[in-house]
């Protein structure tokens, strides 16, 4: 999309005196504003980098996956030379969907509407009753598929852009990178998305949804009633090791942190107070070896929750998922959940991980559901324009630029970090830095105006 709506300035909506006076609030129409919106598309997500699948979802040469950048389809597809590509998941014809399933293998894509088909590598390679409908000197290579800008991977993580206006994806990445290898480094093998998935609706804004993901203050009012239920579980079947699930972070009895890592990527952590229930224990022996104490004490000993700007969330906790959010509407987004795993992980492990994602991480589960009716409800009374401010500032007076004790002796350079995981500095970075998106893309894309003869 080409943003044409107004310039926006956003100081009569950001009150931003985090710093002075420890107070940092936002205007609730920021959560259902049109022009918002149609700027966030544009700014947040297609002039930038976005998460699009992991390698895994792509292992052999023709598999595809079909995903969005914004508002834009595109799907990636694996190379018969092992690398990825990615394209505007469009036909070039009259722009049907080109690839008949949201992930699949065809090392030719014909389209459903008029039968024109493509090469993997986007080549236009057959146009249907092509001789008497366009002549002898129709050049088909016209209609190639249009590949995006620029793809890349870190870890078996694939990021695509519209645009070739961005930073190197390792610039993007920054910070986030020490949290992203956490997960990659925990089987020699890599990661894989366990089959299935699951996508639902929800009726708040992608920002409601996003900055929930690194929201530790409405754990144990939220995720209460999952504490208590999985605890009277356990005691009455008598769970023990791999399928004891750990609730040490809802009790709020742990050492933790927050993080502002820059690029509006965000993180919370807290140490585990039972990491022989964690599904990677059995893997305590190959990370200690291979790994530096601090390093491995991350992996095995403390819980994590990140998300990458501008839609990807990795969260190990109880057990492991990766999760994507895509706005559809102000006030509307779609959130889609994957259980990421170590290849290889003994059957046990395996069993108990898929057992707490789907007790806490799917909506049908015990917390998601929650998260979603809380969450949900948060936007309906965004409407209330009476008492017009969301309120940031918890912990503020905590809040300091760099990184704490934990982040140096990991060799993590926050930009912000505070006292608690259910404080709200994270927050204050990451609004500054949706805010400045805003603002300076819908800035360069006003239009000088015409004189007038």
């Amino acid at each position: 999309m080409a943003y044409d709506g107004p310039r926006i300035d956003l100081s009569d909506r950001v009150d931003d005196r985090a710093e002075t006076d420890h107070e940092f609030r936002l205007h609730r129409s920021i959560f259902e504003d049109e022009d918002i919106f149609d700027a966030e598309m544009e700014f947040c997500f297609e002039k930038l980098w976005n998460f699009l699948c992991h390698d895994s979802q792509v292992p052999n040469t023709g598999d595809y996956y079909a995903t969005h950048i914004g508002s834009q389809p595109v799907f990636v597809h694996r190379q018969e030379d092992g690398s990825v590509k990615a394209f505007i998941n469009a036909c070039s014809h009259r722009g049907a969907i080109i690839t008949p399933f949201k992930q699949g293998n065809a090392k030719t894509l014909t389209c459903r509407f008029h039968a024109w088909s493509y090469k993997c590598s986007g080549e236009c390679i057959g146009i249907k009753n092509e001789e008497g409908g366009y002549g002898t000197d129709f050049d088909r290579s016209q209609y190639n598929l249009t590949e995006i800008a620029e793809i890349g991977e870190y870890r078996g993580f694939i990021f695509g852009a519209l645009t070739d206006e961005v930073p190197t994806l390792d610039e993007h990445l920054g910070e986030s990178k020490f949290f992203i290898d956490l997960f990659a480094d925990q089987s020699p093998d890599g990661l894989e998305m366990v089959k299935g998935s699951q996508t639902y609706v929800c009726d708040h804004d992608w920002k409601v949804q996003a900055d929930n993901v690194t929201d530790g203050y409405h754990v144990s009012t939220v995720h209460r009633n999952f504490m208590h239920t999985i605890q009277a579980r356990e005691a009455r079947e008598g769970a023990d090791g791999l399928m004891k699930t750990e609730v040490g972070r809802i009790k709020g009895d742990v050492k933790n942190g927050m993080y502002y890592l820059g690029n509006g990527h965000m993180c919370i952590w807290a140490d585990r107070s039972s990491p022989e229930g964690a599904p990677l224990a059995p893997a305590t022996a190959y990370i200690e070896k291979n790994f530096d104490a601090i390093k491995a004490h991350w992996m095995l000993r403390r819980g994590r929750n990140i998300i990458i700007f501008p839609n990807l969330v990795l969260n190990d906790l109880a057990s492991t998922h990766l999760r994507t959010h895509r706005p559809l509407a102000p006030g509307k987004c779609e959130v889609t959940i994957w259980c990421i795993a170590p290849k290889g992980e003994p059957d046990d492990a395996r069993f108990a991980r898929l057992r707490k994602f789907e007790d806490f991480f799917l909506v049908s589960g015990l917390s998601t559901s929650d998260d979603v009716v809380s969450l949900d409800t948060a936007q309906e009374g965004f409407y209330g324009s009476e008492a017009g401010w969301n309120n940031y500032d918890r912990g503020l007076s905590t809040m300091k630029a760099g990184p704490d004790e934990e982040a140096k002796k990991a060799g993590i350079n926050p930009e912000l970090h505070c006292a608690s995981w259910d404080y709200e500095a994270a927050f204050v970075g990451w609004y500054r830095n949706w805010r400045k998106l805003v603002e300076e893309g819908t800035r360069d894309a006003e239009k000088p105006a015409v004189a007038a003869e």
